[in-house]
């Protein structure tokens, strides 16, 4: 370990947050002095913090974190977010050096201070490695037809599931919102089965309302028929009410039988 360090301008630092003080406070820190070391955890205020209380002072120090993984750059970073801040940097051409290969790559280089960059993008790294890991849970079936929506469900799961859960785990561990956000995620779903069943429930009452409303309709008019029935007898004559007389309907068919 030590003549590997010594041979090395460079010193790229790419382990679990979980794990990152016990690896950092390892490392002997005699080989460290003049060298620049790169942290690329996906936050940066922790690493940060442990690289300052641990690294010689003439150590340089450059937190960075590349926002693209094995599943998300393939083929090609062009147009990538690459996040870094010089924490702290004596040799700026050096830096600048390491920087390049980013920047030469086509990245989408992005200044921030490790605050401002766990401030504005931790809480949205944290939901979508939350939302992989949901729906990794063989709730993506695959589907002849893909919509784009669908596509990008996919693509997130298949990102996230490609990363170790450890580091899942740093990214809860260090992130001061993350319960909160767990905690609205369940809200969220709770809330949803409420709407639901409250939607199911309405769609029943309503149905059973219009087929109760249907047998009162039918019911009064029913009854509205049986009243105009009524009325009708109460008004027609009773001699149209009589049999008709049968000696009047035979005798044109005696006479007809005379005459032949």
């Amino acid at each position: 370990m030590v003549q590997f360090l010594q041979e090395l301008d460079v010193v790229i630092i790419s382990v679990p947050m979980i794990e990152f003080e016990e690896i950092v406070s390892s490392l002997p820190k005699s080989c460290l002095h003049g060298k620049l070391i790169v942290e690329v955890c996906p936050m940066s205020s922790h690493p940060k913090s442990i690289l300052m209380k641990y690294l010689p002072p003439d150590a340089d120090i450059i937190c960075s974190n590349p926002m693209f993984g094995p599943t998300s750059s393939s083929s090609s970073w062009d147009g990538l977010p690459f996040v870094y801040e010089k924490a702290r940097v004596a040799d700026n051409r050096r830096a600048e050096q390491f920087l390049s290969i980013f920047s030469n790559a086509r990245c989408k280089m992005v200044e921030l201070s490790a605050e401002q960059h766990d401030s504005s993008t931790a809480d949205a790294e944290f939901i979508t490695h939350l939302t992989g890991r949901l729906l990794d849970c063989d709730l993506l079936p695959p589907t002849p037809v893909t919509s784009k929506e669908y596509a990008a469900l996919l693509d997130v799961a298949d990102m996230t599931s490609a990363d170790t859960f450890d580091l899942f785990y740093g990214m809860y561990k260090y992130n001061k919102n993350s319960k909160k956000y767990l905690n609205k995620m369940r809200e969220n779903l709770a809330l949803l089965e409420r709407q639901l069943a409250a939607k199911e429930a309405y769609i029943a009452a309503k149905s059973e309302m219009q087929s109760n409303e249907r047998q009162r309709l039918i019911a009064e008019c029913r009854s509205l028929l049986q009243e105009v029935s009524k009325s009708s007898a109460l008004h027609t004559p009773k001699e149209q009410l009589q049999p008709p007389d049968e000696t009047k309907l035979i005798q044109p068919i005696v006479t007809e039988q005379l005459l032949k």
